[in-house]
């Protein structure tokens, strides 16, 4: 190994692992396709070596609670009846809904031009626009882990900044409020925690 790969693989290092596992996972788990071998790596994990003082290890602690009471077509049936449902879902999770109001609108074109300059492309398989959150997770891991050049956490910044921070507040209250939303309420509380704890690592760095 070169001096450059193991300066690289120190640049991405403890907590940002640990900030791309947790976009892989709300990816994942947003995008209505949970299986139980992925539920199954949850089971594995001890909830009593989690550090629950923390609202983000509480959190976590609780979808590990939840998951022991879920199997997977449950989630996924779930999912289809509050995020796609027939005609307009119960709960929206594109970007462009939130802050335009309407799907495929304005927000969407920045998005794609944002996308472009970092060279990514939506697979012309998936049915859901750049903007749905499973979607800008996935995004939000690469950037994290991405070396071939490295994405600065201030380009990580802007883009949470312009495509996700001013709307999955209101996604949540949106998932919180549905009522049949009992596996997902957990999983956008979640998301919520690690969001605002995102934001505020954003907002530290910026300032100083």
């Amino acid at each position: 190994m070169n001096t450059q790969t193991q300066q690289d693989d120190n640049l991405i290092a403890g907590e940002d692992w640990a900030r791309a596992d947790f976009y892989g996972l709300l990816s994942q788990l947003f995008s209505g396709n949970v299986s139980d071998e992925f539920l199954a790596r949850f089971r594995e994990i001890d909830r009593e070596s989690l550090d629950i003082t923390t609202p983000l290890g509480f959190e976590f602690s609780e979808l590990l609670r939840v998951v022991g009471q879920f199997d997977s077509k449950r989630i996924n049936q779930e999912f289809v009846d509050n995020f796609i449902g027939v005609g307009r879902p119960e709960v929206m999770l594109y970007g462009s809904y939130y802050m335009a109001g309407f799907l495929n609108e304005k927000p969407l074109i920045v998005l794609r031009d944002d996308l472009a300059k970092f060279g990514l492309t939506r697979d012309e398989a998936l049915v859901e626009t750049e903007d749905h959150i499973a979607f800008l997770c996935e995004v939000m891991r690469y950037l994290i882990l991405a070396d071939d050049p490295p994405v600065s956490f201030a380009e990580q910044r802007a883009f949470f900044q312009t495509h996700m921070a001013s709307w999955y507040g209101r996604m949540v209250d949106d998932i919180e409020a549905a009522n049949n939303t009992d596996f997902y309420k957990t999983v956008g509380r979640l998301a919520r925690v690690f969001f605002d704890v995102e934001t505020q690592s954003f907002d530290f760095e910026s300032a100083v």
